[in-house]
C-alpha cells in the first residue's frame, strides 16, 4: 500500500514538474511555428548543397553526345556510306572560379545561420510584449475583482443606512451604480485578456501563460555581439562573396571534348576511326557581365547600408530600453505614494461616511480615486518588469 502512495506521489510531482513552462519553453515553441525562422534554417541545406557543388571536379555536369549518319537517297541507289560519333564533353573551372564558388557558399550558409538567429530574437521580442499583455490584463481583471468587492461592501454599509433612514435613495442608486461600473470593467479586461490568450496561443501553441517569465537583467552588454548585427554583417559577407563570384565568372565554364567518329563511304568498304580533340572557350562580354556585376554591387551596396541601419538601431533601442527602465522606477514610486495615499483617504470616508460626518459624494470620489491609484500601481508594476524585459532584448539577449 506504501508502494502504491508512493508511485503516485512520485507520478503528481513528475506531473505539475511536466506541466510547468517556462518563458524560455514558450520562445523555443513561437520560434518552431515561425515560418521565417524555420524557412531560413531550411535554406542552410541550401547553401551546404552549393558548396558540396563547388567542391566537385567540374563546374557543371559533363555531357556525352550520340549522333548517326547515312544516305538520304532512295533504297535502290543507297552508296551504304555511314557514319557513327560518340563524344564526351567536359567542362573545367577557370583559376580562382572554384574557390570563389566554395567561398560563396559558406557566406551564404553563415548568413542564413545567422539569419535564423536574428529572426529568432525578434520572435523573443513579440514573445516578452505578448506575455506581459497578458500580465497586464490580469492584473486589471484583479483590480476590477477588488473594485466590485469594495463597491459591493459600500453597497450594503448605504442599503443599511437607508432602511434606518440616515441617507437617502439617491445615495443607494449611486452605489449600486458604481456596482454596476465596476462589472463592466472587469467584462472589459476579461475580454481583453481573452484576445491576448488568443493571440499567445497562435504565437505558441500554448493555452496558458508560461509558469515562469521574470527576467534578470543581463549583466554584460556587447552590442557588437547583437544578433541583428550579426546578421547584417553576414549579409554583408555574403553579398561580397557573391560580387567575388560574378568577378570571377566573367565567362561561362570552357570545356574539352574528346570525340571518337567511325565512318565508311561505301556499302562493303572498311571503317574508319577518327579521334578529334576540341576546347571551347566562351567569350566575356559587356553585354552578359555588366548586368550580373552590376547586380551584385547594389546588393553590397544595400547590407552595408542596412549594416549601418542596423547598427544605428541598436544603439538606439539600448537608450531607449535603459532610460525606460530608470522611468519605470520613478514611475512605481510614484504610484506606490499615490495608492497610499488614496487608500487612507478611502477609509477615512468611508468611516466619515458611517459616522454621518461625510456625505456619499466624498466616499464615491475617494473611491474613483482609489481605484485608479490602485490600477495604476498594478500597471506600473507590470511595467517596471517589462522594462526590464525590454532591456534584455534590445541587449539581444534570448528568454
Amino acid at each position: 500500500m506504501r508502494s502504491v502512495l508512493y508511485a503516485a506521489l512520485f507520478a503528481a510531482l513528475s506531473t505539475s514538474a511536466l506541466a510547468e513552462v517556462t518563458l524560455h519553453d514558450a520562445f523555443e515553441r513561437a520560434v518552431a511555428r515561425n515560418p521565417d525562422a524555420q524557412g531560413l534554417k531550411a535554406r542552410i541545406e541550401e547553401a551546404r548543397a552549393r558548396e558540396f557543388a563547388a567542391r566537385s571536379f567540374t563546374p557543371a555536369p559533363p555531357a556525352v553526345i550520340v549522333g548517326t549518319r547515312r544516305d538520304n537517297t532512295p533504297i535502290d541507289r543507297q552508296l551504304g556510306k555511314s557514319e557513327f560519333e560518340a563524344e564526351i564533353e567536359v567542362p573545367f573551372w577557370l583559376p580562382g572560379q572554384r574557390a570563389a564558388a566554395s567561398a560563396s557558399a559558406r557566406a551564404q550558409e553563415g548568413s542564413f545561420r545567422l539569419g535564423s538567429e536574428a529572426v529568432a530574437w525578434s520572435v523573443a521580442g513579440v514573445v516578452r510584449e505578448l506575455v506581459w499583455t497578458m500580465a497586464m490584463d490580469a492584473n486589471e481583471m484583479a483590480v476590477a475583482r477588488k473594485r466590485i468587492d469594495t463597491t459591493l461592501a459600500i453597497e450594503s454599509d448605504v442599503a443599511k443606512r437607508l432602511k434606518g433612514g440616515e441617507v437617502a435613495r439617491g445615495d443607494l442608486l449611486q452605489a449600486q451604480g458604481e456596482v454596476l461600473a465596476a462589472r463592466a470593467v472587469l467584462a472589459d479586461a476579461e475580454l481583453r485578456y481573452r484576445r491576448s490568450l488568443a493571440y499567445w496561443t497562435a504565437l505558441t501553441g500554448l493555452e496558458t501563460p508560461p509558469d515562469q517569465y521574470q527576467e534578470t537583467p543581463v549583466t554584460t552588454v556587447d552590442p557588437g555581439r547583437h544578433p541583428r548585427l550579426i546578421a547584417a554583417n553576414a549579409s554583408v559577407a555574403a553579398a561580397r562573396a557573391d560580387l567575388d563570384v560574378t568577378n570571377e565568372f566573367r565567362r561561362d565554364p570552357p570545356s574539352l571534348a574528346l570525340q571518337r567518329r567511325t565512318d565508311r563511304d561505301v556499302m562493303g568498304g572498311d571503317y574508319r576511326n577518327t579521334f578529334r580533340f576540341n576546347v571551347r572557350i566562351p567569350f566575356a562580354t559587356d553585354a552578359r557581365n555588366r548586368p550580373r556585376i552590376a547586380y551584385a554591387q547594389a546588393m553590397l551596396t544595400q547590407a552595408m547600408v542596412f549594416e549601418q541601419r542596423e547598427r544605428a538601431l541598436v544603439a538606439a533601442d539600448l537608450e531607449t530600453a535603459t532610460l525606460g527602465r530608470e522611468v519605470a522606477t520613478t514611475q512605481i514610486e510614484l504610484a506606490r505614494a499615490r495608492d497610499t495615499s488614496n487608500r487612507e483617504a478611502l477609509r477615512l470616508a468611508r468611516r466619515g461616511f458611517t459616522l454621518g460626518e461625510t456625505p456619499f459624494v466624498v466616499v464615491l470620489l475617494a473611491l474613483t480615486r482609489a481605484v485608479e491609484s490602485d490600477l495604476a500601481l498594478a500597471r506600473a508594476n507590470i511595467g517596471m518588469k517589462l522594462s526590464l524585459a525590454r532591456y534584455n532584448q534590445a541587449a539581444g539577449a534570448l528568454p
